[in-house]
């Protein structure tokens, strides 16, 4: 069964080789960061390797799962304190479809790896659940939490907003939700959760670059 959470440390057995993978390929931008192209296309051996590790940790059969996984660095950026805070959101997010509904979500698990070798680690995963009084339906927080958390950022960058109105909306959009756990980044840490799971992260200028690795297994 999949569980909400799941912590491993020492996730590869030589991480530092999965750097210089990184290292040796073109990443492009991507939101607060830039990303490397699919892990299956890096190293097919390494991509199976995973795949099959995941799959075993959440006891699930690797033929029935899709799995999407590729590296991110991420940068500390000084203009504002909340552009280094993700916004609390669910996975699952098209940038290809306009709208979400929950018939078509088929996320199994989700998650990371950090792979910053020398991390702040106040910079893992938050977990997060709704406040007692939100009672939105299963349509409503897919809309609240995979398709629209995005939009104050989208709004800002394209010029439509102030930096006031765009930390207004972002503020707002937090007021709905509550931690329940943070999770430490730890070098090579692997940290998973059930699809629909809410989440967040950060970085600080103590550590001004991140390298995560992200993983999300669809059910085929």
């Amino acid at each position: 069964m999949i569980t909400d959470i799941k912590v491993l440390d020492n996730f590869y057995i030589d991480p530092n080789r999965i750097i210089s993978l990184v290292d040796n390929f073109p990443i492009t931008g991507c939101g607060s960061g830039a990303r490397t192209i699919d892990l299956c296309v890096l190293d097919s051996d390494i991509f199976q390797s995973v795949k099959e590790s995941l799959c075993n940790i959440h006891n699930v059969d690797h033929t029935k799962i899709k799995l999407f996984t590729f590296f991110m660095e991420h940068f500390y950026n000084d203009m504002d304190e909340l552009f280094n805070i993700a916004s609390t959101h669910m996975d699952g997010k098209d940038p290809d479809i306009c709208r979400s509904s929950v018939e078509e979500y088929n996320l199994a698990f989700c998650g990371q790896i950090l792979l910053t070798s020398n991390p702040d680690p106040e910079t893992g995963v938050a977990i997060y659940k709704f406040k007692p009084h939100i009672n939105w339906n299963a349509q409503e927080i897919v809309k609240h939490c995979i398709d629209d958390y995005t939009i104050p950022g989208e709004e800002y960058r394209a010029g439509r907003i102030n930096l006031e109105t765009f930390k207004e909306m972002r503020n707002a959009h937090e007021e709905n939700f509550e931690l329940t756990c943070d999770i430490k980044n730890v070098f090579n840490r692997m940290v998973s959760w059930k699809g629909g799971t809410l989440h967040g992260q950060k970085i600080t200028k103590n550590v001004p670059r991140k390298l995560n690795q992200y993983f999300f297994a669809e059910w085929i």
